[in-house]
């Protein structure tokens, strides 16, 4: 198996292709054994409904200075008390791999439109963008000529939403002029966020949350 104790990363429970909407947690391995793992149990936890269901283990892996985000199908044996050390126990998930590695996208997550009042603004390397939407996955941004990103490039990421501000990486995977759409100044980037822990998770999750409860109201009341 590719991945190794200690190493980050993000387990697919869901997938609505026709919604565009991948639901994609932040997990650890803690072990390996074959073609079983032991994951830590994510937050929001995956329930216990998903015993014996099949779910997608993706992660990270960099060749020749390229990320590139690779997956494996996996099912769901149990879900245990891990010893993680003689003095501390935690929830955790055993899984089976059950097919081979492939590129996957997480990009593909609901993907939220903030306002000027969504209380959440973005520093990619230190320069404010504006944000164009945001999912757990990652998130499209405009900018001036000022910030200079490059295809697959890992980049500085502060995210500041509830007056608390979070800090993660995110690769980028594509850039383009704006100029070619009529946007003449402004320069474009898609990129999936990398790394995130669990406290920003859970905070953006929530934020995605109400942007979406404020774009309904927004709609019921035209």
């Amino acid at each position: 198996m590719d991945i190794k104790p200690g190493q980050n990363v993000r387990i697919v429970t869901e997938v609505d292709a026709a919604r565009e909407r991948i639901v994609a947690k932040a997990s650890t391995v803690h072990e390996v054994s074959g073609s079983t793992a032991i994951l830590a149990q994510t937050a929001p936890p995956i329930l216990k409904s998903m015993l014996q269901k099949d779910i997608v283990v993706t992660y990270l892996v960099r060749e020749n200075e390229v990320f590139e985000r690779q997956g494996f199908p996996a099912r769901v044996l149990e879900f245990i008390d891990y010893r993680l050390n003689p003095e501390k126990t935690v929830k955790a998930v055993v899984v089976e791999r059950v097919g081979k590695e492939r590129p996957y996208n997480i990009r593909m997550s609901y993907r939220a439109t903030p306002t000027s009042q969504s209380g959440l603004s973005m520093t990619v390397n230190g320069t404010p963008v504006n944000m164009i939407d945001i999912s757990l996955g990652g998130a499209k941004v405009s900018h001036d000529r000022s910030l200079k990103l490059q295809y697959d490039a890992v980049v500085s990421i502060h995210i500041g939403m509830n007056e608390k501000t979070y800090s993660t990486e995110a690769r980028i995977l594509r850039t383009w002029d704006g100029a070619d759409e009529g946007f003449r100044g402004l320069f474009f980037a898609t990129m999936e966020f990398v790394n995130m822990d669990r406290k920003l998770e859970q905070a953006l999750s929530l934020k995605i949350q109400d942007i979406e409860r404020e774009s309904l109201q927004k709609e019921r009341l035209r």
